[in-house]
């Protein structure tokens, strides 16, 4: 009797074993899809897709000990911007290439 209770343990341990990995391909194959499908979709709108690398380089700099200090150094570029007026255009006036 133990053999047969033994045998039907191992056998639903492989029956369960096989289902999660069916499961995590599943679920993997899911997610590699929609990136698929989000990527074909930003290039057909034409729109490049980005890649935010940002939380990587905090995280670096946070195991580093520098905590969560953001870099003083950008602020000191400072670029001056020649204002301009918009004028309306009128319907059937030549614009401007």
């Amino acid at each position: 009797m133990s053999v047969i209770s033994a045998f039907f343990s191992f056998l639903v341990r492989i029956v369960l074993a096989v289902a999660t990995l069916v499961l995590v391909l599943f679920l993997l194959s899911v997610a590699v899809i929609s990136m698929l499908g989000l990527l074909l979709w930003s290039l057909i709108r034409g729109r490049r897709p980005t890649v935010d690398l940002s939380g990587f380089a905090r995280a670096r700099q946070f195991r580093a000990g520098a905590g969560f200090a953001r870099a003083r150094a950008a602020s000191a570029d400072v670029v001056d911007v020649e204002v301009r007026e918009v004028r309306e255009v009128r319907p059937g006036a030549p614009r401007l290439e």
